[in-house]
C-alpha cells in the first residue's frame, strides 16, 4: 500500500544534550530523504525514532507499542509520542512530538547499520525475520488458532499482512536474489559464518525481498561490492515506498536522494533541502557565501564605528585637557572649548549607541563536510 510517515515538532534529547528539536517532515510514497551530518549529531537516534512511531527500539529491529517488531507490524497510532523518555543502545534519549503513519496500519522496515546476526539462525531465518514475514506468520498462525476454538476473526487480516509482506513466494524469491547478490551460501547457511562482506549481502538481500510500505536504512552501502551498491542503487531510485536513509556515500547519495534533511548539533539548526544532492551542495553553498558576506559587512561596519568612538572620544578629551592646561584662556575661549568637548562627548554616545544596536551576526564557523 502507500503509506505517509509525518513528523511534526519532533525533538530529541540524550541527557542535557539536545540533539535536534521541532522538526518538521512528511516523506510521502516515492520520496527518499537523506539524513546529513557531522557524527553524533542524531542520524541514527532520529531513524530509530522513526523506526518505532517515536519509541527508540531496544533492539536493531525496533518495537511497535505492543512489543512486536516494527519490521512486521503496522504503527501502534498515529500521533505518538509526547514528552516520552525511553531506553535505546546508546541511553536514555528523551522525545518530544509527533510522529505517524498514513494510513495506520502501514508497515515499517529498519534496515541497522550493523547486520543483526541472532545465534542459531540461519539466512532463511534472518531474510524472514528482515522482511517482517516471520513476525506476520507467527500472527497468522496464532489467529488460526484462536479461530479454532472460537476466538475472534482476525486470521483474513493476518493472511492479508503475511502475503502483503511476500510470504507466500520469499523462498523462491530469496534464492534469486542470492544470486544475483553472489552471495555463495544456501538459505540453511548459519548467519554467524558469513564474512563481514557476505553479512552485508545478506542485509543487502532482505531489503531487496521486503515490501514495506516505509523504508528506513541506516549506511546501506557500507561494506558492499559494486554489485551489491549498484543493486541498491536501482533499488531505491526505482521503489514507490517513502524511504528515508543515512549515508555519507556522496555517489549513492547524488544517485538517489529527492531531498535532504542536515542535522546540525553544534548550532541546533536543521535544515530541510528539496531536490537531490547536488542541488543541496549548490544551496548550501550558497548560504555559506551569504554567511561570509553577511559577517564582513557586520564586521566592517562595527570597526568603522568603533574607530569613530575613538577617534571622536580623543578629541573630547584632548578638548577637556586643553582647558585645564591653558589657565590664561578668556571666559569665552573656555567656554568654546568646552562646549566643544561636550558636543564630542555627545557624538561619542550616540556612536556607542549605534554600535549596540547593529545586529550581531556570528563568524562562519568552519562547517562540517560529508
Amino acid at each position: 500500500m502507500s503509506a505517509t510517515l509525518r513528523v511534526s515538532g519532533l525533538s530529541a534529547a540524550r541527557g542535557a544534550r539536545t540533539l535536534f528539536s521541532g522538526l518538521d517532515l512528511v516523506i510521502g510514497p516515492g520520496d527518499v530523504l537523506g539524513l546529513i551530518g557531522a557524527n553524533g549529531s542524531g542520524k541514527t537516534t532520529l531513524l530509530r525514532l522513526l523506526a518505532s512511531t517515536g519509541q527508540p527500539p531496544t533492539d536493531d529491529i525496533g518495537d511497535n507499542a505492543d512489543g512486536s517488531p516494527v519490521g512486521a507490524s503496522s504503527a501502534s497510532s498515529p500521533g505518538r509520542p509526547s514528552a516520552t523518555s525511553s531506553t535505546g543502545g546508546n541511553g536514555t534519549v528523551a522525545t518530544d512530538g509527533t510522529v505517524s503513519l498514513s494510513p495506520s496500519d502501514a508497515t515499517i522496515g529498519y534496515l541497522p547499520q550493523e547486520p543483526d546476526r541472532a545465534p542459531g539462525e540461519t539466512v532463511r531465518d534472518f531474510l524472514t525475520r528482515r522482511t517482517g514475514v516471520s513476525e506476520a506468520e507467527l500472527r497468522m498462525n496464532a489467529s488460526a488458532a484462536a479461530l479454532a476454538v472460537g476466538g475472534v476473526d482476525h486470521y483474513s487480516a493476518a493472511l492479508e499482512r503475511w502475503l502483503d509482506l511476500g510470504g507466500a513466494d520469499l523462498d523462491e524469491r530469496s534464492e534469486k536474489v542470492m544470486a544475483e547478490l553472489g552471495l555463495g551460501v544456501s538459505l540453511d547457511a548459519l548467519t554467524q559464518t558469513l564474512s563481514g562482506g557476505q553479512a552485508a549481502r545478506a542485509g543487502l538481500a532482505s531489503l531487496l525481498l521486503s515490501r514495506y510500505d516505509v523504508l528506513l536504512l541506516d549506511e546501506p552501502t557500507n561494506d558492499l561490492d559494486l554489485v551489491g551498491l549498484e543493486l541498491l542503487e536501482r533499488f531505491v531510485a526505482d521503489t514507490r515506498t517513502a524511504v528515508v536513509l543515512v549515508s555519507h556515500d556522496r555517489e549513492f547519495l547524488a544517485s538517489t536522494v529527492t531531498g535532504l534533511v542536515e542535522l546540525d548539533l553544534a548550532q541546533q539548526e536543521i535544515t530541510v533541502y528539496d531536490g537531490g544532492y547536488d542541488a543541496f551542495l549548490a544551496e548550501r553553498a550558497l548560504a555559506r557565501l551569504h554567511a561570509r558576506e553577511a559577517f564582513a559587512e557586520y564586521a566592517e561596519t562595527r570597526s568603522k564605528l568603533e574607530q569613530r568612538a575613538h577617534l571622536q572620544r580623543s578629541w573630547a578629551d584632548k578638548g577637556v585637557r586643553a582647558v585645564r592646561r591653558n589657565f590664561e584662556m578668556d571666559k569665552i575661549g573656555r567656554r568654546m572649548a568646552v562646549e566643544s568637548s561636550e558636543k564630542q562627548a555627545s557624538k561619542v554616545k550616540q556612536t556607542q549607541r549605534r554600535i549596540e544596536r547593529l545586529e550581531v551576526v556570528e563568524e562562519p564557523r568552519k562547517e562540517w563536510e560529508l
